[in-house]
């Protein structure tokens, strides 16, 4: 799927479970950066085009190192939870796509490195990472849902950047702020206004 629809997928998502409006914008932004961290094994991805600076160099890594630090130096991260982040960019960023990082092995190693750290920032980031390996899982690429083992799982619906995949984006942008808004006014909008429609 376009880096896009997964984030507002794992937007969408996130915002329907956490409803509390005081702790919304941390567990938005967690859920956000995990549901794109899987894709830092594709060069062209949404978001290896955003820290890859310079085009063609792996410049990106280096950033995710130093946002690793920041992180451990500000508290969110344990020192161990640190390390093993390192470790698990290092190992993420140069694996071949849909690989490690699609499984459920690499989601294992993540939501490991956020159980030793700040909770708070745990459950988004299990559906954030989540809602990325079930989205994947529907299209015609498919996963290594096993790796190490090297065979691809899929439901094979539809095609990365097809009609379907750019509509799910757009739904999903649509549910998300109709949920953000109820959450911070505290209203709830009736199924029939829609059905009036």
């Amino acid at each position: 799927m376009l880096g896009r629809t997964h984030l507002t997928i794992g937007l969408a998502t996130t915002a329907a479970v956490i409803t509390n409006p005081h702790t919304l914008p941390e567990a938005l932004i967690t859920a956000g950066i995990s549901s794109l961290i899987p894709d830092i094994d594709e060069e062209h991805s949404l978001v290896r085009r955003k820290i890859d600076i310079i085009p063609g160099l792996p410049t990106g890594f280096l950033l995710l190192l130093i946002a690793d630090y920041f992180l451990w130096h500000y508290k969110y991260f344990s020192l161990l939870a640190a390390i093993l982040f390192a470790v698990y960019i290092s190992f993420a960023y140069f694996t071949k796509h849909r690989g490690f990082t699609h499984s459920l092995l690499g989601f294992a190693a993540f939501i490991l490195i956020l159980a030793l750290s700040d909770k708070m920032l745990l459950i988004p980031a299990i559906i954030g990472y989540g809602m990325h390996l079930i989205a994947d899982l529907m299209t015609n690429m498919g996963i290594e849902l096993l790796y190490p083992y090297e065979r691809r799982f899929g439901f094979h619906l539809f095609s990365t950047g097809s009609i379907i995949d750019q509509s799910i984006g757009l739904i999903a942008t649509f549910i998300f702020f109709i949920i953000l808004y109820q959450n911070f006014t505290g209203m709830r909008i009736p199924f029939r206004t829609f059905t009036r429609l």
